[in-house]
């Protein structure tokens, strides 16, 4: 099946995902916000939104469409970066398509898929400032439901949601549990090139290399001696 849109709904679309990325307070309600314009103009019985967990080097699926509540695809599962194709996507900022999923298995993890009524799906990456932060899934009960089409608009609809999930659970990529401005970072580079190099973020006593001048015990410093 190919995508067949005007360009007012394409305009329209990317409108709405946009207003939802600067609006939302929350990961759920830009999820919600950005599947609900999705939905009418790409098809789908299930959505899934995964964000990388370093610590874990896997995928932890934080908000679902359309799942049952009994399905294996619950709020939490994390699949490791080797576990499912949709790290392949995360690794190589590459969109995938499936479109026979029974024909297509690769992995544990998509004949829970298969056993849940699923024949085919669609996986973009969520890429911020050149860095993958998740992945954004698109799952049918019909078989050829989506096609290379179908994942670039999905690509193009993710760019905003991307940056603005990226602004709420930045993190420093070589330090768990830090913001991106990392203070471990910058203390490691020592010396003159760490205070040029942050020394917008720098105390004043601190872009002064930490020296002080000590008062003499009458309370004159050197200068006021002469």
């Amino acid at each position: 099946m190919t995508l067949k849109l005007t360009t007012v709904r394409r305009y329209v679309t990317l409108l709405e995902v946009n207003r939802v990325a600067v609006t939302q307070p929350g990961l759920n309600e830009i999820f919600l916000g950005m599947w609900a314009a999705i939905k009418k103009v790409i098809p789908y019985d299930r959505a899934g939104l995964s964000l990388y967990e370093p610590k874990e080097n896997a995928l932890n699926l934080v908000a679902r469409d359309g799942c049952d509540a009994d399905s294996f695809y619950r709020i939490g599962l994390k699949l490791g970066r080797k576990e499912s194709r949709h790290g392949w996507v995360f690794e190589h900022q590459k969109p995938i398509v499936r479109r026979d999923l029974e024909q297509e298995l690769e992995f544990q993890a998509e004949q829970q898929n298969v056993m849940e009524g699923i024949r085919s799906y669609c996986a973009v990456p969520l890429v911020a400032r050149g860095q993958s932060v998740g992945v954004m899934i698109l799952l049918s009960s019909r078989r050829n439901r989506y096609s290379r089409g179908h994942a670039e608009f999905l690509r193009e609809l993710s760019n905003p949601a991307a940056l603005a999930i990226n602004s709420l659970t930045s993190f420093c990529p070589n330090h768990w549990g830090t913001r991106l401005i990392c203070p471990r970072c910058i203390a490691s580079g020592g010396g003159q090139a760490t205070a040029a190099r942050h020394a917008d973020r720098l105390s004043e006593w601190g872009k002064k290399g930490g020296k002080v001048r000590k008062k003499p015990a009458g309370g004159l410093t050197e200068a006021e001696l002469g």
